[in-house]
């Protein structure tokens, strides 16, 4: 079972094996030049007094320093505090000199007495006890009386060591330990370092609680500490909580440092209508330090196990690679709701690539595919936004990086995941070279841009050849004062076609407009003070002017593009489309303007407000499907984006898309969120929009979507908190999704119950309240922690952070 929790118990050992021969070597010095009689306080070497205060380093919340006081230190009430923590480390204290100092010194023959208090500084190590003897014969000694040995970060107390100087084996027995950064402790009957370096730990006991609380902790009988590899072994080992055992392991392997180790993660374990008790057990592999996989057999109780796997491997050659997916023989509840079906198995497939070779070449590559349209909502349940995917995509792409240019060979295609929409075009393949140009102020730039695309498909529609390409040039003007920015170009289209579908249509359609486009702007600036802060605002005028030349594009087809959705940035754009399926037509002037408020004293934004408008000098023919009307709009709608930042607690996005001619609003969005000190967030939204004719869409029957959203975690104190979300259905009056939770939270453990309820539809569908077969889902899961040592139930934080705006998992 890898851990966190085992990441640096080797410099425990380490300690033991390191500090211990020092004192042989201390022994021997203190032998030859005691420490004179009266000045023991110069020869003293220990840590600050202040830090024998408190067992183990651990400082109660009342005496901790307040820079110090962070959430866990809250949550703990308290904290370890090194008083080595600004020591040098930077110098190997094997290089240093040896400071030792004892009340009283004897050598009898080959053997050294030391008592009344030994104390033992080398570099940033220090030991101590109460009496040392030391046989210099047979290189052997013994440290008596509540021994201390310090490092940096570390701390190690026992009531008797023992150590050889020749073969390095060291014991110490009824050992306390405290691994400070990591907020660790533990303890030992007995720690023990043989001649081949494995250390040796009988009884011994781990646990992220604070000093006298037992909530949990990690015992075992017998362990193994192999530092040349890494590895720790447990025998008999039991996860005790409240000090009553829990889990027993016979056999238990972790790592001891942070190199990767194959072994058991912890399980996730919740509850779903669409599938019941859910368990999945992850098993981790390191197979090489540049390659690994993860095996996880999940249980599903109506439905059976899944086979879920990931590889991946990792090569400066060939890049970065993850492969993996999953499998289901026979899916019981699949079976019953879909008899129709021969084939009842599940199954999923995915590859990503990411490569960069040379800083020239970038190779990508993400594909997925599913056994059929309904995996993903029934088997990834790991956060809503998956299960409502429309589509996989399946992508492939190579681009070379030049100094001018620019080249791009996409292979792409999509597995449709919903049975009333067609399979989009296949791309196999598209070829795109663009030169890059430096866009140097008041210098000519060209512009130039090819790109060839095979579109394809298996649906009994129009496929073939797109050829696009645009030259043409621009010159940037920057001022401190604004910006000027012409541009003019020519673009072309030609297509070759085949299953037209009707006789006599033209297979090799054409087209090629020329475009004219000029971009500037200006910067005022004032200073203004608003509540006693000292603001700079800005005024930022900008107009656009586009002109393009109408040419009739009712032969062509409509392979990738679609009518923008009309926001603020579509002013500054110069096509109205994605895609290359479509030159638009223009003859128009954009007008936005723009202000911010600046803070003079730190230069942060608290404000930025924008307004534009397009004016249209005359009618739009081009239209995404030919026997659309022309747009005779003399103008657009007018659209607002607002974001305020009054200070690092509250922020409140907004933006607003208004029709003059109709008066309606047609869409609008405005989202706040606030976060207090105590980690608290609040969160409230709200977003409107109309569907309009100028968007071509597969639902003509589209209604307005109006929703509302709240969502909150706030904590009870210093254990409990509360967290919920609310998506609101504002048209139907009723709950889209919702999620409620309670966490209990101490300082070394923590549990959270979550439950949802969802109706599962597809991204962009309105539901139908009214439909009779719509249903409701919920799912419930929880989730155990213990700090240091994870936990199972991940799927909890998933949907947390899906459902919470704001919200990000916090780490101890």
């Amino acid at each position: 079972m890898s851990s966190p929790l085992f990441a640096k118990r080797q410099r425990l050992a380490l300690a033991l094996s390191l500090a211990l021969p020092v004192l042989a070597q201390a022994a021997q010095e203190s032998a030859a030049e005691p420490c004179p009689a009266g000045d023991q306080a110069l020869c003293s070497t220990d840590v600050p007094p202040a830090a024998n205060a408190y067992p183990l380093d651990w400082v109660p919340i009342r005496e901790v320093p307040e820079e110090l006081q962070d959430e866990e230190c809250r949550s703990c009430r308290g904290r370890y505090i090194d008083p080595l923590a600004g020591a040098d480390t930077g110098v190997d204290p094997e290089l240093s000199d040896i400071n030792a100092s004892a009340a009283q010194t004897e050598l009898e023959g080959d053997e050294v007495f030391l008592h009344g208090g030994v104390s033992v500084e080398q570099g940033y190590r220090r030991l101590k006890g109460k009496d040392a003897y030391y046989n210099r014969s047979e290189s052997r000694g013994k440290l008596t009386g509540g021994i201390t040995i310090r490092e940096p970060g570390i701390l190690l107390k026992g009531q008797e060591a023992s150590f050889s100087s020749d073969t390095g084996e060291a014991e110490i027995t009824e050992s306390q330990f405290v691994l400070h950064q990591q907020h660790m402790r533990g303890a030992a009957r007995s720690l023990r370092r043989d001649a081949q370096g494995l250390v040796h730990v009988e009884n011994g006991a781990l646990s992220y609680c604070a000093p006298g609380e037992q909530d949990w902790e990690i015992r075992a009988d017998e362990m193994e500490l192999d530092l040349d590899e890494g590895l720790g072994t447990a025998r008999g080992a039991k996860v005790a909580v409240g000090g009553m055992p829990v889990l027993y392991l016979p056999w238990l392997r972790f790592p001891l440092d942070d190199r990767r180790r194959s072994g058991l993660l912890w399980p996730d374990i919740g509850s779903d209508t669409r599938g019941g008790i859910d368990i999945a057990a992850p098993i981790y592999l390191n197979l090489a330090p540049n390659y690994d996989a993860l095996y996880t057999p999940r249980y599903i109780e109506e439905r059976g196990v899944n086979n879920e796997v990931e590889l991946r491997y990792l090569n400066p050659a060939v890049g970065s690679w993850s492969v993996g997916g999953a499998y289901m023989e026979t899916d019981k509840r699949y079976e019953d709701e879909r008899p129709e079906q021969r084939d009842h198995s599940r199954w999923l497939g995915k590859v990503e690539h990411n490569g960069l070779f040379g800083q020239r070449w970038r190779s990508r590559v993400d594909y997925s595919k599913a056994s059929d349209v309904d995996y993903l909502k029934d088997l990834q349940t790991t956060n809503l936004e998956t299960r409502r995917e429309t589509s996989l995509l399946q992508l492939g792409s190579l681009d070379y990086l030049g100094d001018d240019w620019l080249f791009d060979l996409d292979f792409q295609q999509f597995q449709s995941l919903a049975d009333d929409i067609n399979n989009d075009y296949q791309k196999l393949p598209q070829f795109t070279g663009q030169y890059r140009g430096e866009y140097e102020p008041f210098a000519l730039e060209p512009i130039l841009l090819g790109q060839y695309s095979y579109f394809d498909t298996d649906d009994n529609r129009v496929k073939g050849q797109r050829i696009y390409g645009e030259a043409g040039v621009t010159y940037p003007m920057l001022w401190q004062f604004g910006f000027l920015k012409p541009t003019a170009k020519y673009r072309y289209l030609e297509y070759e076609l085949t299953d037209l579908g009707s006789p006599g249509a033209n297979d090799s359609p054409s087209t090629g407009t020329p475009l004219f486009s000029l971009d500037g702007g200006l910067y005022f600036e004032r200073q203004t003070t608003l509540l006693d802060r000292g603001l700079l605002q800005t005024l930022e005028p900008r107009l656009y002017y586009l002109y393009s030349e109408y040419e009739d594009q009712s032969e062509q087809p409509d392979f990738d593009s679609a009518e923008l959705t009309f926001t603020y940035n579509q002013l500054f754009r110069e096509t109205r489309f994605s895609g290359r399926d479509r030159l638009d037509d223009a003859d128009q002037l954009s007008v936005g303007m723009t202000t911010r408020y600046i803070s003079e004293e730190d230069g942060r934004e608290h404000l930025n407000a924008s307004i534009g408008q397009i004016f249209y000098f005359r009618d739009r023919q081009v239209r995404l499907l030919s026997g659309a009307e022309p747009l005779d709009q003399s103008s657009s709608e007018m659209a607002g984006e607002v974001n305020f930042y009054p200070n690092e607690r509250l922020t409140v996005r907004g933006s607003l898309v208004w029709d003059p001619h109709s008066t309606d609003m047609n869409a609008g969005n405005v989202q706040a969120s606030y976060e207090r000190d105590d980690s608290s967030i609040f969160s409230v939204g709200y977003s409107y929009r109309r569907p309009l004719t100028t968007i071509q869409t597969e639902n003509r029957n589209q209604q307005v979507t109006e929703q509302a959203h709240f969502s909150a975690y706030v904590p009870l104190g210093n254990r409990w908190s509360l967290f919920g979300a609310v998506n609101y259905s504002v048209e139907a009056g009723e709950s889209v999704e919702d999620m409620f939770g309670v966490e209990y939270d101490t300082c070394c453990w923590q549990v959270r119950l979550l439950h949802l309820r969802y109706y599962d539809s597809v991204t962009g569908e309105t539901l139908d309240f009214n439909d009779p077969n719509l249903e409701q889902e919920s799912s419930t899961q929880v989730q155990i922690v213990l700090k240091g040592m994870g936990g199972f139930g991940s799927r909890v934080t998933g949907l947390m952070e899906d459902m919470i705006r704001g919200y990000r998992e916090r780490e101890y």
